[in-house]
């Protein structure tokens, strides 16, 4: 454990200052991430229970969870109307879904910052290689090449490695929100028809 503990610790010595900036958007990358996924798994918004609708709205209280939130608030007050339930939705929709969106807006920015502040040790490493080069001969030049090679190559190769895992992430996050936006539909479509059976 302590080895490769120390294989690290000389990975990120010898990728360079970009490392520190790397170590960074990886640590915001992945809070952010895993917040974002609980954010959108949390609540009952699915449609697993939807026989039971029906019942909810026509007795709310009984609503459980996030859906009974939705459900207590689209259809509370004396004079309900359709237009009425369409603007409630819509304002669940600003706040659900757009607080989703934007949480993907951060992740889907620093899955693309990742990979390019990688690319901005690579253009460092190979700088360090150049410097080397004009050096001359001799070992310290060909430590300088080596040095900077090894920045190069660690710094893109840590870039990637960062931005793989963040683009899963996004994926879930992003699938979770379109589910959650056909529930609402649907759920809109269900209290519309519940409440208004004449119409």
């Amino acid at each position: 454990m302590g080895e490769n503990f120390q294989e690290v610790v000389d990975i990120f010595r010898e990728g360079g200052l970009v490392m520190a900036a790397l170590a960074s958007v990886a640590l915001i990358l992945y809070i952010t991430s895993v917040a974002a996924v609980i954010y959108v798994a949390k609540g009952n918004l699915t449609t697993r229970r939807r026989e039971e609708w029906e019942r909810w709205i026509e007795h709310p209280e009984e609503a459980e969870g996030r859906l009974g939130e939705i459900i207590r608030y689209a259809v509370h007050g004396p004079r309900l109307s359709v237009k009425r339930v369409q603007r409630r939705f819509d304002e669940v929709f600003d706040v659900l879904i757009r607080s989703i969106d934007q949480r993907l807006i951060i992740i889907t920015t620093l899955i693309a910052a990742a990979p390019m502040t990688g690319l901005l040790g690579t253009v460092l490493g190979m700088l360090s290689m150049f410097d080397g080069l004009g050096a001359g001969g001799g070992k310290q030049s060909m430590e300088m090449i080596s040095a900077g090679m090894k920045e190069a190559l660690f710094t893109t190769l840590t870039g990637l490695v960062i931005a793989l895992p963040g683009m899963f992430f996004a994926l879930v996050v992003r699938e979770r929100r379109n589910q959650l936006a056909t529930v609402l539909s649907q759920l809109q479509a269900a209290i519309v028809t519940t409440k208004f059976k004449s119409i």
